[in-house]
């Protein structure tokens, strides 16, 4: 029973370890959308804030590769996620 329940907590802390670092991807990804997209000249002056809002979202999803602390790693992955999608969105509703 000893062994099942390691095994169980190991495949467990492999899970909760990927869908954090897809999470933090994914804000990568979406503040290289819009950096390229700053760079091909989409941004106007009314979505230009909300392209660094989703920039700055990104950055945030880089740091987590950067913090050890698993409760720090968490927060800063929610701050990550509630700027790329509040960017992504002020992007797409000004457009």
């Amino acid at each position: 029973m000893a062994n099942y329940r390691k095994s169980a907590a190991r495949l467990q802390d492999t899970a909760y370890r990927n869908l954090r670092q897809t999470i933090a991807y994914v804000t990568v990804f979406g503040a290289v959308l819009a950096i390229w997209m700053l760079l091909i000249g989409q941004a106007t002056p009314v979505t230009f804030p909300w392209y660094a809002v989703s920039i700055l979202g990104g950055a945030f999803g880089l740091v987590t590769y950067l913090v050890r602390e698993a409760r720090a790693r968490l927060y800063v992955l929610a701050v990550a996620v509630i700027l790329a999608v509040v960017g992504m969105t002020g992007i797409f509703v000004t457009s």
